[in-house]
C-alpha cells in the first residue's frame, strides 16, 4: 500500500442492485497564482493533500500533466492533443491505464474512457459541469461535480470501487 492510500472511506448503498460499495470523495482545486495549470487533490473527509498535478511546458499542440504525490513521487502522467481531444493516462511505470476520448463541442459532452479492457461511458450536463460515469455492466466508476461560479477551477470527484482514485481524478481533469 502506498502512502496516502490508508484514508477513511464512506460506505453507501447502491440503489440499482442493493450491493454495499465504498466511495471516496475528493476535492480538486486549481491554484490561483500559477503560470501554468496546477491542480491540488485533497481527500474531502480529512482535508489531506493527496496529489499535485502540473501541466508541463512541452508544446502548444500537446498537453501533458504530471501528477505527483505531495512529497514528489510521480503517480501518473496525462498526455493529450489539443485538436484530437484524446487523452492517454499512464501510470508511474509508463504503462497506459486509460484512454479518454471527448468531442470538440462543449455542450452536453459525451466521454468514452477505455479502462480495464472495458468502456466507461459518461455524458455531461450543460457545459459538462457534472456527470456520472459507469462501466458497460452499469457499475459506478466516478462522478464529477464542478463548481461553476468560483475564482479558480474547483470540482469534486466521487470514486467508486471500480476505478482507482488517481485515474478518476486524471479523467476529470
Amino acid at each position: 500500500m502506498k502512502r496516502g492510500d490508508e484514508l477513511r472511506e464512506e460506505f453507501l448503498v447502491e440503489i440499482d442492485n442493493g450491493e454495499s460499495t465504498s466511495r471516496r470523495k475528493l476535492k480538486v482545486v486549481q491554484k490561483l497564482v500559477a503560470l501554468r495549470p496546477v491542480y491540488e487533490v485533497y481527500d474531502e473527509d480529512t482535508g489531506e493533500l493527496l496529489a499535485i498535478g502540473r501541466q508541463t511546458w512541452t508544446s502548444f499542440f500537446r498537453s501533458t500533466i504530471n501528477m505527483d504525490e505531495p512529497y514528489g513521487q510521480r503517480i501518473l502522467t496525462i498526455k493529450g492533443g489539443v485538436f484530437d481531444k484524446t487523452f492517454l493516462i499512464y501510470d508511474d511505470s509508463g504503462y497506459m491505464v486509460a484512454k479518454l476520448t471527448r468531442p470538440w463541442i462543449a455542450f452536453m459532452k459525451r466521454f468514452t474512457i477505455e479502462y480495464k479492457d472495458d468502456i466507461i461511458q459518461a455524458q455531461g450536463g450543460v457545459m459538462a459541469w457534472g456527470f456520472e460515469a459507469y462501466n458497460s455492466a452499469g457499475q459506478f466508476a466516478f462522478s464529477l461535480d464542478k463548481t461553476v461560479f468560483a475564482i479558480r477551477d474547483q470540482f469534486r470527484v466521487t470514486v467508486g470501487e471500480y476505478m482507482d482514485w488517481r485515474h478518476a481524478v486524471a479523467s476529470a481533469i
